[in-house]
């Protein structure tokens, strides 16, 4: 299995677990969902458009619906998350194919190529944390939480260096940064948000510079674990709560995958 089929298989499968239908002919839109997909509403989009473009799934946009497209009063709030999504296979091939592929992630072997695809996936994921974690810290401050997209190659940078929890809390020093310079003034409130993203590099600056012991910050109850973030942390990798107290490596899904094989 190459990298793409690896990751193609791994949305596939948490995209069924989390929105398919009992009958298995559609995905329920991203705003209905009694569970997140993923992480952030945007790596949502991309991992449905993705799915899209293999052929695995169509936008529900049918004539039948097109009147409300076409005269919608409330077009600002439509958009991807508002659409369903019908499965292009048949349900008993849909349920055979969903079956075969938790049955291949779960009893993956760990090969270079593997391990690879994995960390392009726990790296996406892990920026996509840490992103909705900055946004939820925004917004609950009363800031602007689009100001996280806007730190993301900040919030990347960090997860070099630093786990999902740490970087969590670097994220909360750069708050206290932020409404420190707010506070005293002098910066318009345009530039916040840089003052936030430069906050974020410079506290993992040093903190990587001055060997920290950067502690580690519990996700939010507001913020709860995605479809595709327990499909990959506890049944793909095995590495349950190190997903997030790890810094994404090669070496750290090594560790769990050989780990679980080792005691099995």
């Amino acid at each position: 299995m190459d990298s793409n089929d690896l990751t193609a298989t791994l949305y596939f499968a948490a995209a069924v677990r989390a929105g398919a239908d009992s009958s298995l002919t559609r995905l329920l839109p991203l705003q209905r969902l009694k569970e997140p997909l993923s992480p952030h509403e945007s790596f949502s989009q991309r991992m449905l458009f993705a799915l899209q473009a293999l052929g695995v799934i169509q936008p529900e946009l049918s004539l039948s619906n097109a009147e409300d497209w076409l005269t919608a009063k409330d077009w600002f709030e439509m958009g991807p998350q508002t659409l369903a999504w019908r499965i292009c296979w048949s349900p008993g091939d849909c349920r055979e194919r969903n079956t075969m592929a938790n049955a291949l992630l779960s009893g993956i072997e760990p090969s270079d190529d593997v391990l690879r695809a994995l960390l392009d996936v726990w790296r996406d994921l892990a920026l996509a944390e840490v992103v909705q974690y900055a946004d939820w810290e925004l917004a609950k401050s009363g800031y602007n939480p689009k100001w996280a997209e806007a730190a993301t190659s900040s919030l990347r940078e960090a997860l070099h260096i630093f786990s999902i929890s740490q970087v969590m809390h670097l994220t909360q020093l750069a708050m206290r940064s932020l409404a420190s310079t707010h506070q005293r003034g002098g910066i318009a409130s345009s530039r916040l948000g840089t003052v936030f993203s430069d906050s974020l590099s410079y506290f993992a600056r040093r903190a990587k510079l001055e060997k920290w012991t950067v502690r580690e910050v519990a996700r939010p109850a507001e913020l709860p674990i995605s479809a595709i973030v327990t499909l990959f942390s506890q049944e793909v990798t095995r590495l349950h709560d190190e997903y997030a107290t790890r810094t994404p490596s090669t070496a750290a899904l090594l560790d769990a995958m050989t780990r679980v094989r080792s005691v099995n």
